[in-house]
C-alpha cells in the first residue's frame, strides 16, 4: 500500500463530538504514560515499476506499550518503514524503533525499542475483554496538527464482521461513536484501564463513525507470534451461497429444522480440498449452527458472518464441520493449513514480484494492483471478483503489467493490464512457472495469449539479445524477483524515481 492509500485510511477517520453522552475521560484510569507517537519514514515499492520504490514519504501514527516491552500499533502505520522513531506522551526524547511482527490481515504490528530507558515509568497496558454494545470507551492518540496527547470518548455502537481496508479481509470489527482523527491510527481504545481495541479506520462521508480492531483479534495476533513467527488468520478456501430459498433447501434434501450454506467452490490445495465438495451443505462449524443467511450466533455479539466461527483459530488448528451430502449428515475434520486465494488482498512478500522479458513485465494479480481499475482489463477483474478460485492448473493470475518500449516489442507498447492465459500454449500456474516456461522455450517465437484472446508474439532470440540493454536503459538490476521463498531470487536493489 502506498503512502496515499495509507493516508486515505487515516483520513477516513472522523472528526467531531461523540453523539452519545459519555463519561469524562478523567473518570477512566489514565494510561497516558504508555501511549506512544510514531514518526515513520517509508519507502514504498512501486507496483507499476516493481524494481524500484515510490520514494521517501513521512507518516505519523499512534501506539501503546504492552507486556514484553513491545509497542502495539497498526500495520498500515509502519509498513515499508525504513526508519521509525517513537516518543511517549509528555516526553521530549525520541527513540529509534523497528518492526518485530506485522499482520496485514489484522492491520496490526508490534514494534520494539532496544533502549530500555524508553520504558521507564511506563507500565504495560493489559489487553482487555471484548467490549459490549453501548459500553463507553476512551480513545488515545496523536492526531496530526498537535504535539500533545489527544483523549476523546464515546460508545460502542455496533459489533460485526466487516472489511478491513488494509487487507480487504472480513474480520471482527467494532464501530465506535468517538472522535478519531488522522494520526490516531494505532492508538489504544480503552475501557477500565485495559485495551478494548486499536483505532483503525472510518467511513468516508459519515459523521462520528470510527472503527477499531477489537481485543479478540489483537489477542489472536499476539498468540500467533508468540512462537517467533507470524502465520496469519486461517481461511477455509471455499465459497458459500446462502440457502434462503425454500426450493434450494428442498432440492438439497434439508430437513425442516435444518439450516446451512451451500458449498459452491473448493480451492485446489486449500484446507477444505478433498474434504468438502461443491453441493455439500455446510450445517455447522465447531458445533455453531450456520443460518440460511450465512451467519452464526456469537455470545455477547449476536449474529455475525459465519467466517468468525473459524477465524478465532490459529493456523495449524483443526475444526469440526457438520455437512449434508446427498441427504446424509456427516462430520468431518479440517486442518487449517496456510492458504492464499487466487487473487490475494495483499502481497505475500514485502517486495512485489515480477518477471521481465523483452520489455514485457509480468506480475501476479493482487487487490493492490486492482486499486487502480484502469490498470487492468475486465478479464483480470473477473478473476478477482467472480472466479477467485485456485485450481490445479492456476494458482495465481499473471498479468502483463506494462511493456517497456524497445524495438523488439514494437506494436505492443501500449499494452498493459491484460491477463496472461497461455505462454507458448501452456497455462502459467504462477509467476515462477511463467519464468520457467520462458526460460525453457525453444523455437523462434514466444507467443503470449491474453484473456481476451489477443496474441502477442516476440522473436525469442531477438528478445534475449535485447534484455541486457532493456535492463540498462530502465535501471533494472535483475530481470526478475520471485520472492523470498525462492532460493534463486534476491531482493531487488532499491531505485527511486
Amino acid at each position: 500500500m502506498n503512502a496515499a492509500a495509507r493516508a486515505f485510511i487515516a483520513a477516513l477517520a472522523i472528526t467531531g463530538v461523540a453523539a452519545w453522552p459519555a463519561a469524562s475521560p478523567a473518570q477512566e484510569p489514565s494510561i497516558a504514560p504508555s501511549v506512544v507517537s510514531l514518526d515513520v519514514v517509508s519507502d514504498v515499492p512501486d507496483l507499476t515499476t516493481p524494481w524500484q520504490t515510490e520514494g521517501i514519504d513521512y507518516f505519523g501514527g499512534s501506539g501503546v506499550i504492552i507486556d514484553g516491552r513491545r509497542i502495539l500499533t497498526n500495520a498500515h502505520v509502519v509498513e515499508s518503514a525504513v526508519s521509525i522513531e517513537v516518543k511517549r506522551a509528555n516526553a521530549s526524547e525520541r527513540f529509534p524503533a523497528k518492526v518485530m511482527f506485522i499482520s496485514h490481515d489484522a492491520d496490526l504490528a508490534l514494534v520494539e525499542v532496544e533502549d530500555l530507558r524508553f520504558f521507564d515509568n511506563a507500565p504495560p497496558v493489559p489487553i482487555g475483554d471484548m467490549p459490549k454494545l453501548q459500553q463507553q470507551v476512551v480513545v488515545y492518540g496523536f492526531p496530526i496538527g498537535g504535539l500533545t496527547l489527544s483523549i476523546t470518548s464515546g460508545i460502542v455502537s455496533r459489533i460485526e464482521v466487516d472489511t478491513y481496508t488494509q487487507s480487504n479481509r472480513s474480520l471482527l470489527s467494532v464501530q465506535i461513536d468517538a472522535a478519531i482523527n488522522e494520526g490516531n491510527s494505532g492508538g489504544p481504545v480503552v475501557t477500565d484501564g485495559a485495551i478494548a481495541g486499536i483505532a483503525m479506520q472510518g467511513i468516508e462521508g459519515a459523521d462520528n463513525v470510527g472503527y477499531m480492531i477489537p481485543s479478540p483479534v489483537i489477542q489472536h495476533f499476539l498468540d500467533d507470534v508468540s512462537d517467533g513467527k507470524h502465520d496469519g488468520i486461517p481461511r477455509l478456501g471455499i465459497d458459500l451461497q446462502d440457502m434462503e430459498s425454500e426450493a434450494q433447501r428442498r432440492a438439497a434434501r434439508m430437513g425442516a429444522s435444518q439450516s446451512g450454506a451451500l458449498v459452491t467452490r473448493v480451492d485446489f490445495g486449500g484446507p477444505s480440498y478433498g474434504i468438502l465438495r461443491p453441493r455439500d451443505v455446510l450445517l455447522a462449524i465447531d458445533g455453531r449452527a450456520i443460518a440460511n443467511d450465512l451467519t452464526v450466533f456469537w455470545p455477547g455479539v449476536g449474529r455475525v458472518d459465519y467466517e468468525l466461527a473459524y477465524q478465532t483459530k490459529q493456523i495449524g488448528d483443526t475444526i469440526s464441520v457438520t455437512i449434508l451430502r446427498d441427504g446424509k449428515k456427516w462430520k468431518k475434520t479440517i486442518e487449517l493449513n496456510p492458504h492464499t486465494p487466487l487473487v490475494p488482498g495483499r502481497r505475500t512478500t514485502e517486495w512485489p514480484r515480477y518477471v521481465q522479458f523483452g520489455g514485457l513485465v509480468f506480475q501476479p494479480l493482487s487487490a493492490e494492483i486492482l486499486q487502480d481499475p484502469e490498470a487492468v482489463y475486465t478479464d483480470s477483474l473477473s478473476y478477482a471478483e467472480v472466479n477467485n478460485l485456485v485450481t490445479k492448473a492456476r494458482r495465481e493470475i499473471i498479468v502483463l503489467g506494462q511493456v517497456l518500449p524497445h524495438a523488439v516489442n514494437r506494436g505492443y507498447q501500449d499494452w498493459g493490464g491484460e491477463m496472461v492465459r497461455l505462454v507458448n500454449g501452456v497455462v502459467p500456474r504462477d509467476l515462477k512457472h511463467l519464468g520457467s516456461i520462458i526460460d525453457g522455450a525453444r523455437g523462434k517465437w514466444l507467443r503470449i495469449v491474453t484473456g481476451d484472446g489477443w496474441v502477442l508474439t516476440l522473436d525469442r532470440d531477438a528478445a534475449l539479445r535485447a534484455n541486457r540493454q532493456i535492463l540498462q536503459d530502465y535501471g533494472i538490476a535483475q530481470d526478475r524477483y520471485l520472492g523470498l521463498e525462492s532460493s534463486s531470487s534476491r531482493r531487488p536493489s532499491k531505485r527511486h524515481r
